[in-house]
């Protein structure tokens, strides 16, 4: 049986499309123009988990007496019991908002998986009728953002469940990884640290086909190798390594969805020279092989 336990008002924007990507897990995508002034509103009539995305616009509202913004390049990860909200927009403002929706039995499931531990999941983080965390979105989750973007307007009208099933988990495993960190100890990173790895991740994305080596990258940005490794996966919650290889697949990606360059071509532009191991692991984040993708 299908868990979705909301009650809200439908329009041509709000949501355009909801997809069960299982039966406990929903995906809601609300995306188009408003032409008036308008406030939408929303009620829970069951516990639920809402991890939400604007691309767009900032969005403010309430949930139950509870103000709640959500901002472009943030993730919203919200608690609820019974409750209702309501959110306001102006007139001609654009909307682009995904909402996962996640039933506590399995958000408690997906904590377990990320962190071994059965005794945490939704009655740890849920305080009254309303509680919500707000993280930075990191490079790993813009990049997942816009595949749920492709999977959402592909010229076929079909959408990959899988593939979009695929997506859905691992923004829900970040962030619950985020959550579940919020205690930790974090390095303090000076502006001066934060320039440092802004500047070092363009080195990288400059340089995907032949990237320096953590040593190289350290001399170049001035910061020494272990601190340079800690503090590039605190700022952007990958390892350099991570970055490099995620990257230069998504590059590859857009190489063979643009056409013009075939599987040899599109491996050698990122980087690669084993095309079998370019393939297996292209295979492996995509679920489609670089072959199909040029057809």
């Amino acid at each position: 049986m299908s868990y979705l336990p909301l009650n809200f008002e439908k329009s041509d924007v709000f949501p355009k499309k909801t997809v069960a990507v299982r039966p406990d897990v929903h995906i809601m995508l609300s995306n188009g123009t408003l032409p008036g002034q308008t406030q939408h509103s929303t009620a829970t009539t069951a516990p639920v988990v809402e991890l939400s995305y604007s691309g767009k616009n900032p969005i403010y509202g309430e949930v139950g007496s509870v103000p709640v913004e959500l901002r472009p390049g943030y993730s919203s990860l919200g608690f609820m019991g019974q409750v209702n909200g309501y959110s306001e927009y102006s007139s001609g403002q654009e909307i682009s908002l995904y909402s996962i929706w996640v039933a506590p039995s399995a958000f408690d499931r997906f904590c377990e998986s990320v962190c071994g531990k059965s005794d945490v999941g939704f009655h740890s983080f849920q305080k009254g009728a309303y509680t919500c965390h707000s993280f930075k979105s990191d490079p790993r989750e813009e990049s997942l953002i816009r595949k749920l973007d492709a999977c959402f307007t592909n010229e076929s009208g079909n959408i990959n469940k899988l593939m979009l099933e695929s997506h859905v988990l691992e923004l829900l495993s970040v962030n619950i990884e985020r959550l579940l960190c919020v205690d930790c100890p974090r390095e303090h990173l000076s502006k001066s640290d934060m320039e440092s790895l802004a500047y070092a991740r363009e080195l990288l994305l400059a340089r995907l086909d032949c990237p320096p080596s953590l040593m190289e990258l350290s001399r170049m940005i001035h910061m020494n190798d272990c601190k340079l490794k800690r503090s590039f996966k605190q700022c952007f919650g990958q390892t350099v390594y991570e970055f490099v290889r995620e990257q230069r697949l998504e590059k590859a990606f857009s190489l063979l969805e643009e056409g013009g360059h075939n599987v040899s071509q599109t491996a050698f532009a990122v980087g690669y020279t084993n095309i079998g191991h370019f393939s297996e692991i292209f295979q492996k984040r995509f679920g489609i092989t670089p072959k199909a993708l040029c057809k």
